[in-house]
């Protein structure tokens, strides 16, 4: 090595990344190396930012001969003193083979391969990189492999135990963006060093935001440098540049509007439809009735707005009969809480590891979003169990990441899960337990008239109906036990009955007649056992209707027993 090369020898400043590759090599603890996550970025060098290939070749791997592989391009070289090293070491295998032949070497991974690991097994100091790894070793069942990709397969386990390797002054990088898409058998090898590259934190999108405008001035921009790094989490560099530039082409320069709907199409186009952005419209003054939740729900607001980490809890499970406003009383606490919100879409996907690699992507940007509230609905559906199924252990593995993620003490107060879900029976006790939704919030229709008139009026303010309305008693004394959504629905429908009667308000005639006809299309036994599961669940009895507070545990447990063979 000369005394100018820089190699992972250097002790030059570099990322915490390629510092621990570094180290692991030169200790002899790991000759292979998986680098995996925000592998696609840029990556901070002596003279400026480049990708993460070119960092590899030029400042951390510079003192080796490069072969460089993936499944489009075949295999490249750093230099031509590289390739013709290589192919002098495929003449001793195959004489026949020249530089004429050689410029069709193979891009097959089955015939590929073995070329590199001659060349590896019989030359020093050679770095191999192999990207896009998730097209070469794609999470499959061995069953279900092509007897090509199962040789492939076995060349790099052959790498991964060879002594000859250990021998070598060699090394092997693998570069994948999500785990869950590479084959088991790679990822999970103990001779393979699992790297992440993580997304810059607020100090280095400071430091690339201030580089940027220095080089690119934009004429107009509402926020410091520092508060952009703080707005911009959960982006990359490459985010940041695709942000920074549009902004110079625009005429109002940068906006706190713009970072706010750039960051959200950003993140949901790299997430393909996993994650939602919400904007909640409406406050926890905009809901009508459930006084005790929302109390609870104000506390809770103003400790995290305050702050105070410590106190909040890990998550919070919201059930309750369908039609109650679980989603719409979720929305508005996120937005009294001033945090970011986000809404799990499915991540479900039918191709073997996709599923997996769908959450790790969430789970990961959660992480860099934080400070931030993640609503799921429907979670009974959406979170699985620890059961299989035969799905071969998706289900099970996707409870066990999530639930996992759900008890690390050190997300108390950065990432607030909340469950909303009719069936809360059907959730996994691990999940409800104290240390991950910690706070069980139990809805239920209106128990009164007062209750009734409360959500009328909050629904009225909500959709912005104009009525001349003074007689509410067909809708407050509905025969019906209605629910929010119900009511909601009578109102639209009296404006719209308004409307084509010519009037401009919801007048007495118009209300009487749409909840004199209204009739809710439910079944009562169902509504009736998801009150009870919302009862048992409760974690405060403030929030259960006083029918429910005379009833035991075992009177409540003997009618669910009753109810369940005719519950769907």
């Amino acid at each position: 090595m000369s005394s100018n090369s820089h190699s992972l020898l250097s002790s030059e400043r570099m990322p915490a990344w390629a510092e621990e590759l570094a180290r692991k090599y030169r200790t002899g603890e790991a000759s292979h190396f998986l680098l995996y996550h925000n592998v696609y970025d840029l990556t901070r060098a002596r003279n400026g930012y480049v990708s993460l290939l070119a960092y590899l070749q030029q400042e951390l791997l510079g003192n080796k001969r490069i072969v460089l592989y993936n499944r489009s391009e075949g295999i490249t070289f750093d230099s031509e003193e590289t390739f013709r090293a290589f192919l002098a070491q495929q003449r001793v295998a195959d004489p026949l083979l020249d530089i004429k032949t050689a410029a069709q070497l193979p891009r097959d991974p089955a015939r590929a391969l073995p070329m590199i690991e001659r060349f590896l097994y019989y030359s020093d100091k050679v770095a191999v990189i192999i990207n896009f790894l998730e097209t070469i070793f794609p999470a499959a069942e061995i069953g279900q492999m092509s007897s090509d990709d199962r040789n492939a397969l076995v060349s790099l386990q052959r790498w991964l135990t060879s002594p000859r390797f250990m021998d070598t002054d060699n090394l092997v990088v693998l570069v994948a963006e999500s785990l869950s898409d590479v084959h088991k058998r790679v990822r999970e090898n103990g001779r393979l060093a699992t790297i992440k590259v993580p997304y810059p934190d607020e100090e280095q999108r400071q430091d690339y935001i201030k580089e940027f405008l220095a080089a690119y001035p934009i004429e107009t921009v509402e926020m410091d440098e520092a508060q952009l790094a703080g707005l911009t989490s959960g982006l990359n560099f490459v985010h940041l540049r695709s942000l920074l530039s549009a902004a110079r082409e625009s005429s109002d320069g940068l906006t706190y509007e713009d970072v706010r709907i750039k960051k959200k199409d950003i993140i949901e186009t790299e997430c393909a439809g996993l994650i939602e952005f919400l904007t909640p419209r409406f406050g926890l003054d905009s809901v009508g009735g459930m006084r005790e939740a929302k109390e609870y729900l104000r506390d809770l607001a103003e400790t995290i707005k305050r702050g105070s980490r410590e106190e909040a809890p890990m998550g919070i499970l919201i059930c309750g009969p369908v039609g109650t406003g679980k989603t719409f009383l979720s929305e508005c606490f996120a937005k009294d809480c001033g945090l970011n919100v986000v809404e799990f879409k499915n991540f479900r996907d039918k191709w073997v590891g996709s599923t997996e690699a769908n959450l790790e992507k969430i789970l990961y940007l959660l992480q860099t979003l934080a400070p931030i509230v993640v609503l799921i609905d429907e979670a009974d559906a959406a979170l699985g169990t620890r059961e299989t199924g035969g799905d071969s252990g998706v289900n099970q593995r996707v409870f066990s990441k999530i639930a996992a993620a759900m008890s690390n003490t050190a997300n108390r107060g950065r990432i607030l899960w909340i469950l909303m879900t009719s069936r809360p029976d059907r959730l996994p006790i691990d999940l409800k337990r104290q240390g991950r939704c910690e706070e069980h919030i139990a809805l239920f229709y209106p128990e009164t008239a007062e209750e009734r008139r409360e959500i009328v009026e909050a629904m009225a303010r909500k959709n912005k109906i104009e009525h001349q309305v003074t007689n509410w008693t067909p809708l407050l004394n509905h025969q019906t036990n209605l629910s929010g959504a119900d009511i909601e629905s009578i109102l639209i429908r009296a404006r719209r009955i308004a409307r084509l009667a010519g009037h401009d308000h919801v007048l007495n005639e118009d209300l009487a007649f749409v909840a004199t006809e209204f009739t809710p299309a439910r079944d009562e036994q169902a509504i009736e056992y998801q009150e009870l599961v919302a009862a048992r669940e409760a974690t405060s009895r403030a929030m259960v209707p006083l029918r429910f507070r005379s009833m035991t545990s075992g009177e409540i447990a003997r009618r669910l027993e009753m109810l369940r063979p005719m519950v769907r």
